[in-house]
């Protein structure tokens, strides 16, 4: 019985995975009239990313200095 609940739950996360999936499409597309720019987007998180790598590699020291 609890392997098909567990079943059922993930089908269920699935569907829901597949739903946001939807709805962060509906960012970019041209229609949405809160309409994401997808390389101005692209951009920011390619800089966010840069940024939290720092942040991951200076933690990365300060935890290999505590140890």
């Amino acid at each position: 019985m609890n392997n098909k609940i567990n079943k059922l739950q993930e089908l269920k996360l699935e569907y829901i995975h597949q739903t946001n999936i939807l709805d962060e499409l509906w960012l970019y597309h041209p229609s949405n009239p809160n309409f994401v720019n997808p390389i101005r987007a692209y951009e920011e998180i390619k800089n966010n990313l840069h940024d939290l790598e720092h942040k991951i590699n200076s933690l990365e020291r300060e935890i290999n200095s505590l140890n």
